[in-house]
C-alpha cells in the first residue's frame, strides 16, 4: 500500500497531464514516482530541472540513459 496518494491524471494541472502524456509516449505508462512528485510543482520543477542537467552534461551517452535508469530501479529494488 502506498503511504503517499499520488495526483491523478484527472485531477493533474495541463503541465503536469503532458507529463504524463509525454511518459506514457516513451515507456507506456507515466512512471511510478510521477504523480506523487506532480503533488508539489517545485519539486517537479526541481525534478525536471536535475534530469535535463544530467541529460546536458553529456556524462551518460543517450543511447545508455534508459539502461542505467533500469539497471539503478534494479539495484533499488523498483520496479521500472
Amino acid at each position: 500500500m502506498a503511504r503517499v496518494v499520488g495526483i491523478t491524471e484527472e485531477n493533474a494541472t495541463p503541465e503536469v497531464k503532458e507529463l504524463f502524456q509525454r511518459q506514457r509516449k516513451l515507456f507506456g505508462e507515466p512512471l511510478n514516482t510521477t504523480p506523487v512528485i506532480a503533488l508539489r510543482p517545485t519539486i517537479l520543477a526541481g525534478s525536471a530541472a536535475l534530469a535535463a542537467g544530467i541529460d546536458a552534461s553529456g556524462l551518460i551517452d543517450p543511447p545508455l540513459k534508459y539502461l542505467v535508469y533500469t539497471k539503478t530501479a534494479w539495484i533499488n529494488g523498483c520496479p521500472f
